[in-house]
């Protein structure tokens, strides 16, 4: 181990590691309130606004697309704002867009609140994770499998509740009561995340800024088959295609009640907040590569099942909870593999480009299974997805592995 490395892993404990760590990941919790909250409106947004599922598939693919392109500017960002600014303000902007939403009139207004909010939460993956990379150069694997179970903390809180309101006051009321701890979350950040934690701080560990000009690479062909390998599995990815199209399948095609819809919905986010847990300890010690193998293979399985399970009630609860399971693995697990690629004062600018192009890109899978729904129906686009991990899987296999790589960063 290198001298750089191990004054590195020493920083969390002596600058607020574990308040840093807990502020970013809390942060993440109310992106991913707002993010669990909007899929569960979606069957009346759908119903309220006269909607197919092309058109509510092309709107969401579309802002899908701006707001992850948006993540290119991270690298920049970073550069201008402090970290503070940054992942608190978003989490102000998000509580502002949930009421926009709520008093939208039409669709057209509807999808520009979903928009802003996703240009507003653009910073949070790649800032994020590259305060975490840098301060657990170590233990990379388990701190941004935490900052992800974070997140799915987050999302975990909602669907309940968000299921009871939606059936007394509505989607529009359910919009604004979720909109008060969202902003909460990030008057909290603003006010307690530490100084020497800050990417752009002068106090913060490493280089005064992120890269400069081109990006110092480590690894290249592993950075750009990690970045490809994510853009396809962007077809089946937990926070993204599954949490759009999972209550609307329950609710529109099986016809389950609203609560039930909820409560299933609420059992996949809960195996989200353990598989990441498990899946990043496994990786930290066994290797990146196998344990994506095992995740990608497992959801391949599993999601493909569960279009053909509609009747079944039982094995549906199992199938929710197993998808939550191995499918929210693999979002961590790649941007551990990445990180490794990358040179540490380049990596807020790489995990920009990571997130624009398999957030930003990827979310055309969006507007390709809406049509998929449209004409072939769930089990179809169910099917679609499941490929799309083993795809995945195999851009993987030519991907050295580069031993230096974790202590040169």
């Amino acid at each position: 181990m290198t001298v750089e490395v191990k004054r590195a892993a020493a920083v969390p404990r002596a600058q607020g590691g574990r308040r840093t760590l807990t502020l970013v990941s809390a942060s993440h919790a109310a992106q991913h309130m707002y993010a669990a909250l909007l899929p569960l409106t979606y069957p009346a947004v759908v119903t309220t606004f006269h909607l197919s599922y092309v058109a509510l598939g092309l709107g969401l693919g579309l802002v899908g697309i701006a707001g992850g392109l948006m993540q290119a500017s991270a690298g920049v960002v970073s550069r201008l704002a402090p970290t503070r600014l940054i992942l608190g303000g978003q989490n102000i902007l998000l509580g502002g867009c949930a009421i926009l939403g709520g008093l939208s009139p039409a669709f057209a207004p509807w999808a520009a609140a979903r928009g802003l909010s996703q240009v507003a939460a653009s910073q949070q993956h790649p800032v994020g994770s590259a305060v975490l990379s840098r301060r657990y150069p170590e233990r990379r694997g388990l701190a941004l499998s935490t900052h992800m179970i974070g997140g799915n903390v987050g999302s975990l809180l909602v669907p309940i509740p968000a299921a009871i309101l939606i059936v007394h006051i509505g989607w529009r009321g359910t919009l604004f009561v979720f909109a008060v701890p969202i902003a909460l979350m990030g008057l909290v950040f603003l006010a307690r995340f530490p100084k020497g934690a800050d990417i752009s701080s002068r106090h913060a560990t490493g280089p005064r800024h992120p890269a400069r000009g081109r990006p110092r690479l480590i690894d290249r062909r592993m950075a750009v088959l990690v970045i490809l390998a994510a853009t396809v599995a962007a077809g089946g990815r937990g926070l993204g295609s599954l949490s759009t199209f999972v209550p609307l399948y329950l609710r529109n095609s099986i016809h389950l009640p609203t609560i039930v819809v909820g409560l299933l919905f609420n059992l996949m986010l809960a195996g989200g907040v353990a598989g990441p847990l498990v899946a990043g300890w496994l990786s930290d010690r066994f290797g990146r590569r196998r344990v994506l193998w095992v995740a990608y293979g497992t959801s391949a399985l599993l999601v493909a099942s569960y279009g053909l399970a509609a009747h079944q009630f039982g094995l549906l609860v199992v199938l929710t909870l197993a998808i939550g399971l191995a499918a929210y693995a693999e979002s961590p697990l790649l941007q551990a593999l990445l990180s490794e690629a990358v040179h540490r004062d380049s990596q807020a600018t790489v995990f920009g480009y990571y997130f624009a192009v398999a957030y930003g890109v990827g979310s055309l899978w969006v507007i390709g299974l809406g049509v998929i729904i449209q004409h072939l129906g769930f089990a179809a686009a169910f099917a679609t997805m499941g490929a799309s991990y083993i795809a995945a899987g195999l851009i993987l296999v030519p991907a050295r592995r580069r031993g230096t790589a974790a202590v040169a960063v």
